[in-house]
């Protein structure tokens, strides 16, 4: 019997009672992704999984496609990322290492942004290397009438690592220029709950439409130390053959870092679209 156990934080649920290697019946579909929606971030806890395996699971949840770094695509099963600190000759890999470590929200530079990610982990150093989770639903309910005032009804220009413009170790300096910036609501309504939440993020947002650069600034930062207060967060303490999945219509997330550097860190990692989209 499948448990949904919450979690004594502003987000975050542990499911038990389930073995993601083995394909689900539609009513633990249901089960579990009820509790994803309820949630924001749901853990699997001790399964290891293959990365067939970890796709498969995926797959009963979105449309998987694969991402945009192909560098880091396993080469059989391209709908899987394999995310390492470490090269293939096993020296550190300071570009691996470096993904996500500023609050952000997956894939806001797409046009249909993923509606989730899901995250298994493989080999883990011996401390550090958390994973934070923001509730931006939570950012919104609560956020000051003024500042909610100034945001409301407006739109923000996305672009792969935003102001920063610095996405061509990812992906390479000629498909960097081929990328087109792309325009989202800042507050965007959930497909599914109709609950409003923060869709803007410090990694990805570029500035906001209609204002001038140094008021978009203001207003971007202003919004983001918002959205990093400590009451919306909690932090995943990975452990071996941990999966976790993630919201990404309503939650930032950051990588804490702070690992030894010279211990492998290794995940298996999909990105899922929402079933009936056309392009990513």
């Amino acid at each position: 019997m499948i448990e949904v156990k919450k979690l004594d934080a502003p987000l975050g649920a542990e499911i038990r009672g389930l073995d993601p290697r083995k394909p689900l019946d539609p009513a633990a579909v249901a089960t579990v992704n009820r509790a994803f929606i309820d949630n924001l971030v749901i853990r699997i806890r001790d399964v290891p999984m293959s990365i067939p395996e970890v796709r498969d699971f995926s797959s009963q949840f979105g449309i998987l496609r694969p991402h945009i770094a192909k560098n880091y695509r396993n080469s059989e099963t391209p709908e899987v990322v394999v995310m390492t600190n470490q090269d293939a000759n096993g020296n550190f890999d300071p570009v691996g290492a470096g993904r996500g470590v500023s609050w952000h929200v997956d894939g806001t530079f797409h046009q249909n942004p993923p509606k989730a990610t899901l995250l298994h982990a493989v080999t883990l150093p011996d401390s550090g290397g958390n994973t934070g989770f923001s509730n931006m639903y939570m950012a919104y309910e609560t956020m000051p009438a003024a500042l909610k005032k100034q945001v409301d009804g407006r739109y923000a220009m996305h672009r792969l690592r935003g102001r920063k413009n610095n996405g061509a170790e990812l992906v390479g300096a000629e498909a960097l220029k081929k990328m087109a910036d792309v325009m989202h609501p800042v507050i965007r309504q959930h497909p599914e709950t109709g609950r409003k939440a923060v869709f803007v993020n410090p990694h990805h947002t570029l500035s906001i439409v209609g204002l001038p650069p140094d008021e978009s600034e203001d207003l971007l930062n202003e919004i983001c130390a918002w959205c990093s207060r400590d009451e919306f967060q909690w932090d995943q303490v990975w452990e071996a053959n941990d999966t976790v999945m993630w919201e990404n219509r309503s939650a930032w997330h950051i990588g804490r870092g702070g690992y030894p550097q010279n211990q492998l860190r290794r995940f298996y990692r999909t990105q899922l679209y929402e079933f009936g989209s056309n392009a990513a």
